[in-house]
């Protein structure tokens, strides 16, 4: 595993961010030092997280070249965790974008996929200085500015986006995600509520993001409900880390059956070897236990 600036760099180009463990002998979860964990501990209480745990998006291209031809330049090139969004939730603003803008979009999504951030950039910077309601290419730039680790100009991104247009969906998961890393507990539940008042049926990032911050909050029953709900609505299991977020839930209420129910959920889609032999041998610790 490389090690780059706070983030883990796992499988090839799978990102997600690393975490403290303190790891006792009797601490009973997650003490293995598993990367992608996201609590810490005190005694045999998991303490909430003190940032969020990441995983890969499947409805994200990382691969290099064009964008796919199913991918509609309108629906946007976002980077985990929004991914590509649901053309219902398009910002119709965006679609009276003149023909250059799109350009500099697509160009920018393309070097996105190349992981160019500063190409992408300034391909974004021309988009919207063209297009200042073009609410797509503003939470893009906030994320590619997100990854040259420039937060404050990545908020003021998405909150343009927001500002273009205050029933854009991903404005308002963007700016859950940036305080979120910043560890702006109740800013991230101010965003995410607002995502869920616009869309509480289709899109479990909002879900997780206020299970994250109750959590952090120490609203353990608002927390559970809500990553239920993230779980719920995630048929194709898109937003994994909520199963991860819910094991941490149920160790904090001291439920080792939901906990253990839950790991094994998430322990399906690790993909490194390590992280999942570390998972597995917990998972089997804690089986014993329960089955006692």
């Amino acid at each position: 595993m490389l090690r780059l600036s706070g983030w883990v760099i796992l499988s090839g180009s799978v990102w997600i961010l690393s975490f403290t463990i303190a790891a006792q002998p009797a601490t009973p979860l997650f003490a293995q030092g598993i990367s992608n964990e996201g609590v810490t501990f005190g005694s045999n209480l998991a303490t909430p997280p003190t940032t969020l745990p990441r995983f890969p998006d499947s409805r994200v291209s990382t691969i290099k070249g064009p964008l796919p031809p199913e991918q509609k330049v309108e629906d946007g090139c976002f980077l985990p965790p929004l991914t590509i969004v649901h053309s219902a939730l398009t910002n119709t603003s965006d679609l009276a974008v003149a023909p250059k803008g799109k350009k500099e979009y697509r160009s920018a999504c393309s070097a996105v996929h190349t992981q160019k951030w500063p190409e992408a950039e300034q391909h974004l910077r021309k988009a919207v200085e063209q297009n200042p309601k073009y609410a797509t290419a503003w939470v893009t730039l906030g994320q590619v500015l997100q990854a040259l680790q420039q937060p404050d100009e990545a908020r003021a991104a998405c909150t343009q986006a927001a500002v273009a247009d205050p029933n854009y969906v991903p404005a308002q998961l963007c700016l859950a995600d940036i305080v979120a890393q910043k560890q702006e507990w109740e800013q991230v539940l101010k965003f995410s509520q607002r995502a869920m008042e616009l869309n509480p049926v289709s899109d479990p990032h909002a879900y997780f993001y206020a299970a994250s911050a109750y959590l952090k909050l120490n609203r353990l029953n608002e927390a559970e409900k809500s990553a239920l709900k993230a779980v719920e609505i995630d048929k194709e299991n898109l937003e994994a880390r909520a199963h991860f977020l819910l094991a941490q839930i149920y160790e904090v209420k001291g439920d080792s059956a939901q906990e253990l129910a839950q790991l094994r959920q998430y322990l399906k889609v690790v993909s490194d070897p390590q992280d999942a032999a570390m998972l597995k041998k917990y998972v089997a610790d804690l089986e014993a236990k329960v089955n006692k």
